[in-house]
């Protein structure tokens, strides 16, 4: 007999209200990192958001993470995040409607490696 499968419609809902910001702004990437940087805010390394990317190709946001290299800084991941919970997506739309409310006052240059535009 199957099992049926439920939906967590609000982790769906936090994922495509960021996924359609993205869209209607033409962004390829959301760089929660750089904008922590610039904030001054401290990154959560640990269970963090590094950047929401679209997948040109399929057109899916995916969430990145934080990963450590050799020298022991942390860069974003190469993998992206699967098995994200609710609560994950919550924070992270939290703080990309931060990154939103604060666009106006980030400088230009700063704010081009926050909110990336699709090139073509």
């Amino acid at each position: 007999m199957r099992t049926k499968k439920t939906t967590n419609y609000k982790k769906e809902e936090y994922r495509g209200t960021i996924k359609q910001i993205m869209k209607v702004r033409g962004l390829r990437t959301i760089s929660l990192a750089n904008y922590n940087d610039w904030a001054g805010k401290k990154n959560d390394y640990a269970n963090g958001v590094h950047s929401f990317k679209i997948d040109i190709q399929d057109g899916y946001v995916n969430a990145y993470g934080f990963s450590k290299t050799k020298k022991g800084e942390y860069t974003c991941s190469k993998e992206a995040i699967q098995d994200a919970t609710t609560d994950f997506y919550k924070n992270a739309y939290d703080a990309v409607m931060d990154v939103i409310k604060n666009e106006a006052n980030i400088p230009s240059k700063v704010r081009r490696n926050i909110l990336v535009a699709v090139s073509r």
